[in-house]
């Protein structure tokens, strides 16, 4: 039986691995590629609040998917200045999306002030664990006083879009190839 824990320490190395496994497959070939897509979405949130991070185990103990969450959109667009200046290093097109983020982010933030990444392996998907970890990390932002969060799909990405809905989120728009989605708490 698999088991949503409280992120520590020792679990962000298995954490990085889902966020690589689940990501585009060039990050799994280019160092490069890796770096940038642990910079935008994971490394922040497990060294900056590891406390609004929780993590699916297997039986041993190992990490198999992840809902990790900045509860404040501004206080993150600050505090993910380090990791940007990471991005930096390979070229002004790495950043474009983080920015990108940022500024929706910003934009619906009065009322989604939370933002969230959802990842779990393949092998572990369709069996409610990440309605599991979303109902942990939405209770640990209504138990903190957070109004309402927020997330950014992929358009294409139908399966997650559909993932979402049936967990409470609306779309409140769609630009570029992303679309955001929004919860109220």
């Amino acid at each position: 039986m698999l088991e949503i824990k409280r992120f520590e320490r020792k679990y962000f190395e298995d954490v990085r691995q889902v966020c690589v496994n689940t990501g585009p497959e060039q990050a799994k070939t280019d160092p490069d590629e890796k770096e940038k897509l642990l910079a935008v979405y994971c490394d922040y949130y497990c060294e900056q609040e590891p406390e609004n991070t929780f993590v699916l185990v297997d039986e041993a103990d190992t990490a198999q998917g992840y809902i990790l969450c900045a509860e404040n959109a501004k206080a993150y667009c600050k505090s993910f200045a380090p990791y940007m200046q990471k991005l930096r290093k390979y070229g002004i097109g790495s950043c474009v999306i983080p920015y990108g983020e940022q500024i929706i982010y910003r934009f619906f933030c009065k009322k989604y002030p939370a933002h969230l990444h959802i990842d779990i392996n393949h092998e572990f998907t369709g069996n409610g664990n990440g309605t599991r970890l979303m109902q942990t990390l939405l209770e640990h932002l209504k138990n903190k006083g957070v109004k309402g969060v927020m997330l950014i799909v992929g358009a294409h990405n139908t399966a997650a879009v559909r993932f979402y809905k049936r967990n409470g989120f609306k779309i409140l728009c769609s630009i570029g190839g992303g679309t955001a989605m929004a919860k109220e708490l």
